[in-house]
């Protein structure tokens, strides 16, 4: 069996809307005057929990969770986390009981995807920082199977092997391989499971370009390049054989994460106003905030077609209140 039928062969649930569209950006490419021509794959149209990447990873953890026989999911983030909304609404969906470690956001008020985490039925668990979301995670779940519930954990972000596998299945959607895809990365299991799925699936001439949300370049190559080595593991494959260059930029993380630059503030409104499509604060802007410059400053001039992967997360525009 090779490694790409043994793929097909793992369990997951189909709760997004699938193929998301791939657009063209011609009038951004005008406006910009560039040589390639740019396309936009609209992971934020996924769907449930208001779309994004999330959704892709977590139907392969939520199989598993229902096949598993568990009846509670535990995850963590920030306040206004995409994956933890995401996990919430697909939990609440799938007739799961939902636990969130949530740390404070970067921005004041009150967060759309905390209101969301609540409507949905998460039980919100406070924690002060970044550190201590693990920790709770862990108590969290042994207090639950001491009285009697079968909790899963599911890693910050899905961004494991088994979750990365989401965006191995969405190379699958891709009618033509483009030369270069530019997409935000942070704990790396979209990059990851891009360059596994190229590989797989036969686009050996593409490029992956992720642009750092918050990490250094190193740190988030090296998670990445784990993840990989252990997808070749669970699907048999020879090692090495999945493997890609790792490209990631970190020009463009501004003052830290979760706090927009000058540079993602302009990339959010100017697509905006020349293809009609928002960005988020978070990841997205600052993603293609990179886009931009690797255009401007000629990286990307002897592509024939240059791919954005939109990964949504647009509530962190917003406030609840």
């Amino acid at each position: 069996m090779t490694p790409l039928d043994r793929f097909r062969r793992i369990g997951r649930l189909v709760l997004g809307h699938y193929p998301t569209p791939v657009q063209e950006m011609a009038r951004l490419r005008a406006h910009l005057r560039t040589r390639p021509r740019l396309w936009i794959k609209r992971d934020d149209w996924t769907g449930p929990g208001f779309g994004g990447n999330k959704v892709r990873k977590l139907e392969y953890y939520l199989w598993k969770a229902l096949r598993q026989g568990y009846d509670t999911v535990i995850t963590c983030g920030a306040e206004t986390s995409n994956h933890c909304r995401v996990t919430a609404a697909l939990a609440a969906q799938c007739g799961l009981e939902c636990h969130l470690a949530l740390n404070p956001a970067a921005q004041g008020g009150r967060p759309a995807s905390l209101l969301l985490d609540e409507l949905y039925g998460a039980v919100i668990h406070r924690v002060p920082g970044r550190d201590g979301r693990a920790p709770e995670m862990a108590r969290l779940a042994g207090e639950l199977r001491a009285a009697g519930r079968r909790p899963m954990e599911i890693p910050l972000g899905a961004s494991t092997p088994l979750g990365a596998l989401g965006f191995v299945h969405a190379v699958s959607e891709l009618k033509t391989a483009p030369a270069v895809i530019v997409h935000s990365t942070s704990s790396g299991g979209t990059q990851a499971g891009l360059l596994a799925g190229l590989a797989l699936f036969g686009f050996a001439g593409t490029r992956v370009v992720g642009v750092s949300a918050d990490d250094p370049a190193a740190e988030i190559a090296e998670t990445v390049r784990g993840i990989v080595a252990r997808i070749e593991v669970d699907l048999g494959a020879p090692a090495c054989s999945l493997q890609r260059e790792i490209l990631v930029d970190d020009r463009f993380t501004g003052p830290g994460y979760g706090v927009p630059s000058a540079e993602s503030e302009e990339a959010l409104r100017l697509l905006a106003r020349t293809e009609g499509i928002v960005l988020d604060p978070v990841y997205t802007a600052k993603a293609f905030a990179g886009l931009l410059g690797l255009l401007r400053d000629g990286g990307l001039e002897g592509e024939s077609d240059v791919l954005f992967w939109h990964t949504g997360g647009q509530l962190a525009l917003f406030s609840a209140a």
